[in-house]
């Protein structure tokens, strides 16, 4: 009956509910929003970054390092002799160690040159190999012979193959820096123009590396003219055969005025602070957003007292006692705010899909579809017991006045 009558009532002044849902529901997208998209974004580089154990790069940004080496974001800030990718490859500590090159492109795409243990790496020694094939094979690492001259074979992420076009067996040409077409690429005097012939294409990770082709990097030596006496590696992922070797591969290279080596997880958890720290100011902005609403809630209650006053005049004078005059009007103060929630974690949502879209592709990686989490929702949901509270005064008042004054 209660509920009935106060529904009547919300639609009988459907605009001025409207209006009052609607601020609700904006003040629950605002609070949400950007906590959800943050944390859809810190999935996407946990996950990946599980792969990997200890990245060594050149002295300097560890978080720059990151950015260059696994995310493919930023250039590199420089290389590192091949006498130390030798000593590590035969440093008895040593179970994997993978080179990397950066430099080139296709079609603005990222060329990474590496070798084949690239392929092997996991998220967990039981776990199954990240970068996967969807159809063909592993490039072979040194040149082959074709009807023409020699190549090398290339493996092609999955949006590079997508968006390129490229279809296992064709033949590209790279270039030296970001390039727009093969004619580009084609007159880079900056190394030698090989060609590369796709041999295999992989499946979507939703990682950086989706959108890289994968050569040898035996290739990127001869491409730009290195040979054995001034080879060079942009980066390396070390594999230890033990934990405690990574520690120590990683000191050792803190002594190094080449090299040092990095956490890819410890820098995910120093940026993960800082994004905690923020999160936090933010949280604590939302909920003065929050408060702001539930003011909005209480001034509409009392603005529409006097208007309430008469209909609920004619209530009293049917029969209805005081208690369901309190009760109608404390619970359509509820819905009000109950219909603002709903919507504010709807369009939330919604936005959050487009924010983490968006995001992604500028990234160049997947970020996850934002979800509410628990302690979000807690949040957001206290408008309803504190919606209750300001509509004590309201409630109070139209239970207590007679309906005399107003018929």
């Amino acid at each position: 009956m209660v509920l009935w009558i106060a529904w009547r009532n919300l639609r009988s002044r459907a605009l001025e509910a409207f209006l009052a849902s609607l601020g609700v529901a904006l003040a629950v997208t605002l609070a949400l929003i950007v906590p959800m998209v943050l944390r859809s974004l810190e999935r996407g580089t946990k996950d990946f970054l599980q792969v990997f154990d200890l990245l060594v790069a050149r002295k300097g940004s560890s978080a720059q390092a990151v950015l260059s080496s696994l995310f493919l974001l930023q250039p590199p800030a420089g290389n590192l002799s091949y006498e130390l990718y030798r000593s590590l490859e035969k440093d008895p500590r040593t179970k994997r160690l993978i080179p990397l090159a950066f430099g080139d492109s296709y079609l603005g795409f990222p060329v990474v040159g590496t070798n084949g243990s690239f392929f092997t790496l996991s998220q967990g020694p039981s776990s199954a190999p990240f970068f996967a094939l969807r159809e063909g094979r592993i490039f072979q690492e040194g040149p082959i012979q074709l009807e023409k001259g020699t190549a090398y074979e290339a493996v092609a992420g999955a949006r590079v193959a997508r968006e390129a076009g490229l279809k296992v067996g064709d033949l590209f040409l790279t270039g030296h820096g970001f390039f727009a077409s093969q004619e580009e690429a084609a007159q880079a005097t900056e190394h030698r123009p090989i060609s590369l012939k796709l041999v295999g294409v992989l499946k979507p990770t939703g990682s950086p590396y989706d959108r890289a082709v994968l050569v040898p990097i035996g290739y990127y030596w001869e491409a730009h003219g290195q040979g054995e006496e001034d080879r060079q590696v942009t980066a390396m992922l070390f594999t230890g055969k033990s934990l405690a070797h990574i520690y120590q591969v990683q000191q050792e290279l803190g002594r190094s005025s080449e090299a040092m080596g990095v956490l890819p997880g410890q820098v995910y958890a120093d940026l993960r602070s800082v994004l905690a720290g923020g999160e936090t100011l933010y949280r604590a902005l939302g909920i003065g957003v929050l408060f702001l609403a539930a003011s909005l809630v209480w001034l509409e209650a009392l603005s529409e007292s006097l208007e309430r006053r008469r209909r609920l005049a004619v209530l009293r004078a049917l029969g209805g006692g005081r208690g369901l005059v309190f009760g109608v009007v404390l619970t359509e103060t509820l819905l009000e705010v109950a219909l603002g929630l709903v919507g504010g974690v709807g369009l939330a949502h919604l936005l959050g899909l487009g924010v983490s879209s968006s995001l992604g592709e500028r990234l160049g990686f997947y970020v996850p579809p934002p979800r509410v989490d628990g302690d979000l929702l807690v949040s957001v949901a206290l408008l309803l017991p504190v919606a209750l509270i300001v509509a004590l005064v309201p409630a109070l008042q139209a239970a207590r006045s007679s309906p005399l004054e107003y018929l």
